[in-house]
């Protein structure tokens, strides 16, 4: 049976705590003139950053991704009615640290008069339950590899080639995405978040040697 082989696919899913949670804070104003909604944006972009400065938020997590102006309209008896101009300001913030998130979300709507969305959990590529998942998806591949090598009378070789699936299939961990989304109200309730676990999942398929 010289050059005979075997591929076996093996897949695990290994729960997880995500190493941040991503967030999505909107500031936005509508105002009589271009000028005066930017004018309302930067003074509650300012307060935002200064919420973030004071809960630890460095920097270099935070991000500017998206600004915008436009002009905004109402339908009224048929009619198109000018309502003036609208400008927004998109900061996202990646938090390593959930236990800041629920006073980031209810200082950026009682201060910066924000809405936030998210967050989007995500697992780093060294996280613990992501190694453990590809181990584990190994060893289900050569258990099964030894299952068809014992069912045909033979016995399991080296391996030859170890490859993970392509990005069509679901090697990688995908990111978990949240409900949280709050906007400006009177008196914001305290949010606590959790992220909880989050299932990794990886898939390998291994090739192997069969010997007579």
């Amino acid at each position: 049976m010289t050059g005979a082989t075997v591929t076996a696919r093996g897949e695990a899913v290994v729960p997880g705590r995500p190493d941040e949670g991503i967030w999505t804070i909107e500031v936005d104003a509508l105002d009589a003139t271009p000028d005066a909604a930017l004018s309302a944006v930067g003074e509650r972009s300012d307060a935002l950053s200064a919420l973030l400065e004071e809960l630890g938020v460095p920097k270099e997590v935070r991000s500017t991704s998206g600004v915008s102006v436009r002009e905004e309209f109402d339908y009224a008896d048929g009619k198109q009615v000018h309502r003036g101009y609208r400008a927004q300001n998109l900061v996202t913030v990646r938090l390593a640290d959930a236990s800041i998130a629920g006073r980031m979300i209810q200082g950026s709507i009682e201060r910066a008069k924000a809405s936030v969305r998210g967050p989007t959990w995500w697992i780093a590529p060294d996280n613990p339950a992501r190694v453990e998942a590809c181990r584990r998806a190994a060893v289900e591949a050569r258990r099964k590899a030894e299952a068809y090598a014992d069912a045909l009378g033979l016995r399991l070789g080296g391996v030859v080639e170890v490859r993970e699936p392509s990005p069509g299939g679901h090697a990688a961990p995908r990111p978990a995405v949240g409900a949280i989304a709050m906007r400006a109200v009177a008196e914001p309730a305290s949010v606590e978040v959790d992220p909880g676990e989050l299932n990794v999942q990886a898939q390998v398929e291994v090739t192997f040697f069969l010997e007579g």
